[in-house]
Order: C-alpha cells, then structure tokens, then sequence
C-alpha cells in the first residue's frame, strides 16, 4: 500500500519532470496570451487551501522573474472585487480541478474578456474547461487528499509559468531561464535528502512532537507559504493537534503573548534577511516554553534539524518535506489513520456544506 510519505518522497522525480516539460507544458499557455503577453502588468492568482498556500510560497520569485506585481486573492475574498484590471493574468489554481468557487470565479473573469489561465493536475477538469488555457501541475495523481507531492509540483508548476513569462516577455534572458531551471533541480535533488533527515529529526524528538498542544510554523519570504501549508497539513492529517503558520515576523506581534508550555515553535530559516526573527522566536521557545527547532540554517543545539539549501530560488520545495512529514509522523505515532482518497468515508462536515464539484 501506498503511505503518504510514499507521496512525500515522490516529490523529487516529479519537479524533475516539470522542469524537463518546462516549454512543452506552458506552449498551450504562451499561445493562448499571443500579443498580449507584451500588454500585461501584474498577475493576480486565486486558489484555496493548499492551492493558496503553495501560491503564497511562488509569489516573490514570480514577482522578480516576469517585473509584474502578484497578488494573491482567496476565491471568496475575489468574488466580492469590484475593480478588475484589464493588464492582468488570472491563474486560477486547482490540483483537482473540482474547485467550485474557484470554477464560478474563472468563468466571471473570462466573461469579462480578461486572460485566464487553469494551474491543475486533471487534464480536462471542469476548471480547465471554462478557462482560457491550461497548465498541469505535473504531479499526476495524489493518493491522498492530504496534498504533499502536488503542493510541491504546484510551488513549482508557478514558477515555471513565471519563468517563461518572463523569457517571453524579455525580463529574463535564456541563459538565465536554464540557470534557474538548474537551481529547481537542486532544489528537487535536496528534497530527498532533508525528507529522510527530516524522518530522523522527527524520531529523536518524538516524545516533545507528541505531547504538544499546538505547532506553531513560522518562516518568512517562500517559507511562510510553507509555515502555512504545514499548519493546514497538520490540522487536516494528525486531527488531535491545533497549529497555526505565522510570517517571520509578523507572528511576533501578538500571537506570541499567547503562546505556552504545551506549545512547540517550528521555525523555518533560510538565513538571510529573515534569520534573526528565526533564531530570535525559535530561542524564545527553547528559553521561556521550554519547545522551540529550528529548521534549516543557524540552528542551535542538537534538537534542531540542520541542513544547507542546495538552490538560491526554490528553497520552499526543500524545506516543504519537513513540515509534510511532522504532519503525516503525528497521526502515525497517535494512531490516527490516514486513509486515501479511495478508501476514506466523506468527512461529517459534507453533510453541511460542500467546496468541490463532485468527481
């Protein structure tokens, strides 16, 4: 049978193949655009749950590749807009397609006669089918509703869009096209390698994991797209377990006051602009909660998890893992099943609201 971290540790093979599918998968893209690909300005990006989350993580490099603003708008928060831009790309993002606000909100844009583009991983889905072109996501088919393997071919799939976007458009040039193709494949390779550590990581500090109340993920730039997927991965997957993803370091304002013992900090840290409010609120909960990691650089004692980024740009694709597998580790340890999608009962909640077409 098939595990969830089965998915986790597909990851790698699958960013391969989208960077290998680059050009081929965004053709349909680029020739929908035509001339107006020179005309657009900013990029709009609507999508929810893991959708969101993954779009949070690829916003700033899509920012500095194409020279356009990204907005990124929840589908709910987008039907209530009154003013649309008409220089936009709207990339509506769905792994299954099924969304059903996301689908009602593409059909308005497209009817405003504005350029639409579908990110799935269902060729043919009913978000696709009322968009103006499409992009897989290239993660084919997720086991389990518990997205890991798609969030990190979502993350991906965006950036890719961005990058020909940008060779298209003239803000990149082709020799940096390839090297940033290059850095995704670092990025995939060292995917494998923290997944494993990560594994480790979680076994020695097993006990502390455990008999948490809340996980707190922090992390900055592309890693609070991550801190805030690891948060929905733990809530939808361990179940027992309230957590919450904060940014760097706007999560030190306020929600810290709250925090206690039975809290554990999980700061993600790349270094760089955002390593003292990483350090600083992973010190704090080592220091006054008694349960703070850091995860990534500047670690600071053996209970954290140390590892070097291998890529400059993708790094939220190698930090991904460790939060996925703090998720899918805490329902194992607890004894809560994690069942795929095939075999799992429909939650009790569908008896009182619905947010996908059926499949």
């Amino acid at each position: 049978m098939i595990t969830m971290l089965d998915c986790i540790k597909r990851t790698p093979s699958k960013v391969r193949e989208i960077v290998r599918n680059a050009k081929t998968n965004t053709d349909g893209m680029i020739k929908a655009l035509g001339e107006d690909i020179k005309k657009l300005n900013r990029i709009t990006i609507i999508g929810s749950g893991s959708s969101h989350n993954s779009s949070v993580a690829a916003a700033l490099f899509m920012e500095k590749v194409t020279g356009m603003e990204v907005q990124i708008v929840l589908p709910n928060t987008y039907r209530k807009k009154t003013v649309f831009a008409e220089d936009a790309l709207y990339i509506f993002v769905s792994q299954s397609g099924t969304s059903t606000l996301v689908k009602e909100e593409a059909i308005m844009t497209r009817e405003k006669g504005l350029q639409t583009v579908s990110v799935t991983a269902e060729d043919g889905s009913p978000l696709d089918q009322v968009t103006g072109s499409h992009v897989d996501i290239g993660c084919g088919f997720e086991e389990y509703g518990y997205r890991t393997v798609g969030v990190s071919c979502t993350i991906t799939t965006l950036m890719i869009i961005a990058l020909r976007l940008g060779l298209e458009r003239g803000t990149i040039t082709c020799d940096e096209y390839e090297g940033y193709l290059r850095d995704a494949l670092k990025a995939a390779e060292n995917n494998a390698v923290i997944a494993d550590k990560a594994v480790e990581w979680f076994n020695n500090n097993l006990e502390t994991l455990k008999g948490c109340r809340n996980v707190l993920f922090y992390g900055g730039g592309c890693l609070y797209g991550v801190a805030i997927e690891g948060a929905l991965k733990l809530l939808e997957t361990a179940k027992i377990y309230k957590s919450v993803g904060y940014e760097a370091e706007d999560g030190l304002h306020g929600p810290n006051l709250g925090f206690n013992k039975d809290d554990v900090i999980v700061s993600l840290n790349a270094g760089g602009q955002d390593n003292f409010y990483a350090t600083a609120v992973a010190k704090f909960g080592k220091g006054e909660l008694r349960h703070g990691f850091i995860i990534g650089a500047n670690t600071v004692d053996d209970t954290d998890l140390p590892f070097e980024c291998a890529s400059d740009y993708f790094r939220a694709i190698e930090f991904a893992p460790v939060v996925q597998v703090i998720a899918y580790m805490l329902a194992v340890v607890n004894d809560i099943p994690v069942i795929d999608i095939l075999h799992r009962q429909p939650h009790v909640s569908a008896k009182y609201f619905r947010t996908h077409d059926a499949q």
